[in-house]
């Protein structure tokens, strides 16, 4: 049901010449699909949505260059698999290097030759064919391992453990994650009889000897719970296809045909027959373990209950062949968004419940359990037909709502009942109601910063930056706000926490250089020269779309460069400095001047300052307000200002509030100051040209 019909190779062409992709789609289209794209910046939007086996890319663009093209293509973990051929003019052996080490398949020279283009990408097709069938009989001999009643261990060739079945799991008494890369003497100990000499372990002999070789007949295993059970075995040495000895697998059952049984049995009992994932009593035990483990090390642990809506109707209409088929679908969806030790149940026909150890912030759950949502109401797509397919969900955390596993599980029932029942709460809900408040306060920030970016209720405010020594104007701090359904101004210290842990700040950012720019070309062409201030976070600024939109939007303006500065934060230095480093020069470059914004307040290091092309530091509004007639205390600023003169920097200082700030200041050599005393936040058309002293 879930193959794909279409089995038509997909060829994606990226190239801004028109000609040539008419060419390229008269030689291919016969070989698969084809689509285009000739805007290189849209290139891994374009391969996702129609699912590329493969891209020709041309090298020279107006936009990106296909070497930049191929850099995000890699990145990004949807298209990083996707095979990529060249099409250059380039055809020097130090281009063609540079394209295969950068991660291309091939390239093809111009001209082109039809011919040869043709055979080359059947040639990749062929091969990323291959590379899929090798994966299906991958999964296909998982699928086999997992399902059979034998238990089957491998091992590398130094005997450390690298597979376990679930057979095996069970009857060693450990799981594949606990056993994994230990030595296989350790999981599965030998003897030779009751109280007999121990029994060198048959995978040793046949790595050794690169034979296949078993057991002793009266041989025994100890199970993790230290019990002895007799067993037979074969082991045999898995080759390369050089035939070098790589590991071993060994593949035994309990000789006693009752017990082996009995295992049989406990693995139905503990495990859902239809998703093969832990049911409700196996989930249990887990949860009993982990509460017990959180109690120990004072952490926090989470439970969710999810729902299907309305999956009865579903099973009525469509029948439950197509419902099983869905739970399937259903629970591959949750079980790709596991990150780590996470357990996935399935309790009855449409609910599943997630364990989650380990949780640092309460918050963190419902994160992933809007995550889990999102990719599972995906599925609607591959199934138009349900009408109204949704999810509901109820959380609960240890220690906080419950202290023992069946309280923590009823209460999360009780918080999926209302959210089932009451719309307000949009199919989520915590059982605690001050993490439900808190989740609801952050859901509805969340909502008003989408609606701020769809409805474009993004304000620019502008904070005028003062010569200490003229009180004329030189520049504006551009300010971020958006407005509320009541038309009210929400601040940023409300929101910018949010909007970057959403990755929000990207197009909030975006719209405030479209606003800070707007205002800047309109007083330039007024001849009023007053350079822009932009605040940028570091997520905004390590996006790979950063550059070329700033350098886009400041020719779509048609505004001086030398009139932007970007003001940004000491955190950014420690995320990739190499990068930040290289797009600040390219900046610097162009005309626009960097900032560093909140200096002293961070991770402020002169190793890193000293190399990076840098044109001012913001002295924070901390270190200002220390500054008092009563107790003078200078030490800060001065330093921070003695540092920037003898670096060559200009100082700013921000949070000025009274004369007597602004004295000292003017006597330390600020080279700006910036603050209420002056101005706070106004619109533009409030600025002006000079303030008094």
């Amino acid at each position: 049901m879930f193959s794909r019909t279409n089995t038509q190779s997909r060829i994606l062409l990226v190239d801004d010449d028109a000609n040539q992709i008419t060419l390229l789609n008269n030689v291919l289209k016969n070989i698969g699909q084809v689509f285009f794209e000739q805007k290189g910046c849209s290139a891994v939007e374009q391969a996702i949505k129609t699912r590329a086996d493969i891209i020709l890319l041309d090298i020279e663009m107006p936009d990106l260059n296909g070497h930049q093209v191929l850099a995000q293509l890699k990145e990004h973990p949807k298209t990083c698999d996707i095979p990529i051929i060249f099409i250059t003019s380039h055809d020097s052996a130090e281009d063609q290097l540079r394209c295969l080490e950068e991660g291309a398949v091939d390239f093809i020279a111009k001209p082109l030759q039809p011919n040869i283009v043709a055979a080359r990408v059947n040639t990749h097709l062929t091969l990323r064919n291959k590379e899929r069938e090798l994966l299906e009989v991958y999964r296909h001999a998982q699928v086999t391992l997992n399902s059979i009643g034998d238990a089957v261990i491998t091992t590398d060739q130094d005997c450390n453990v690298t597979f376990m079945n679930p057979t095996a799991e069970l009857m060693t008494g450990i799981t594949l994650h606990d056993a994994q890369g230990r030595p296989i003497e350790e999981i599965m100990p030998l003897r030779i009889g009751d109280d007999g000499p121990i029994h060198i372990n048959p995978m040793r002999i046949c790595i050794k000897e690169n034979r296949v070789a078993g057991m002793a007949l009266n041989c025994q295993m100890m199970k993790q719970n230290g019990r002895w059970i007799a067993v037979e075995d074969s082991a045999a040495p898995l080759i390369s296809e050089s035939g070098q000895v790589t590991g071993a697998v060994i593949v035994f059952d309990d000789i006693n045909e009752s017990r082996a049984m009995a295992l049989k049995m406990s693995h139905t009992l503990q495990y859902d027959q239809l998703t093969s994932l832990p049911n409700r009593f196996l989930l249990m035990e887990r949860l009993n373990a982990e509460m017990a483990r959180s109690q120990k090390n004072s952490t926090h642990l989470g439970l969710i209950l999810f729902n299907i809506d309305r999956f009865k109707l579903i099973n009525e209409e469509f029948g439950f062949e197509f419902g099983d088929a869905l739970l399937k679908k259903i629970a591959q969806r949750i079980k790709a968004q596991l990150p780590n030790n996470e357990t996935l149940s399935r309790h009855n026909a449409d609910e599943f419940m997630l364990l989650v150890p380990d949780l640092e912030h309460p918050s963190d759950l419902a994160n992933l359990a809007v995550t889990i949502k999102e990719q599972v109401m995906q599925l609607t797509a591959l199934w138009p037909e349900i009408h109204n397919f949704s999810m509901s969900m109820g959380l609960s955390v240890y220690p906080n709502d419950s202290l023992d596993a069946q309280s923590l599980m009823l209460h999360a029932d009780a918080a999926l009942l209302r959210a089932k029942t009451d719309s307000s709460h949009e199919g989520l809900c915590f059982y605690s109601e001050e993490m439900e408040l808190h989740f609801l306060s952050r859901r509805q920030r969340y909502t008003q910063l989408t609606s701020a970016i769809a409805n474009q209720n993004i304000v620019a405010l502008y904070q005028p930056m003062i010569n200490p020594n003229t009180g004329d104007l030189e520049a504006v701090e551009a300010l971020m706000r958006i407005k509320d359904e009541d038309g009210s101004l929400i601040p940023p210290i409300e929101f910018i926490p949010l909007a970057e842990e959403t990755r929000l700040i990207i197009p909030l950012g975006e719209r405030m250089i479209q606003l800070a720019f707007t205002e800047l070309k309109h007083w330039s062409d007024r001849g009023r020269h007053i350079r822009m201030c932009l605040n940028v976070s570091p997520v905004q600024f390590l996006d790979p779309h950063f550059m070329p939109f700033l350098l886009d939007a400041i020719d779509q303006y048609k505004v001086n460069p030398a009139l932007v500065e970007l003001e940004v934060t000491e955190s950014l230095m420690l995320q990739n400095l190499e990068q930040v480093t290289r797009d600040m020069q390219q900046l610097r470059a162009l005309g626009i001047s960097i900032s560093i914004d909140d200096f002293g307040t961070g991770f402020s290091c002169l190793g890193y300052l000293k190399d990076l092309p840098v044109d001012a530091l913001k002295i924070d509004k901390s270190f200002i307000a220390q500054l008092n007639t009563q107790k003078p205390d200078a030490i800060l600023v001065k330093t921070i200002t003695t540092l920037a003169q003898s670096m060559k920097l200009k100082s700013v200082a921000e949070g000025i509030e009274s004369l007597d700030q602004v004295q000292q200041l003017q006597g330390l050599g600020v080279s700006l100051l910036q603050g209420y005393y002056f101005s706070r936040p106004i619109p533009a058309n409030e600025i002006k040209e000079n303030y008094p002293l």
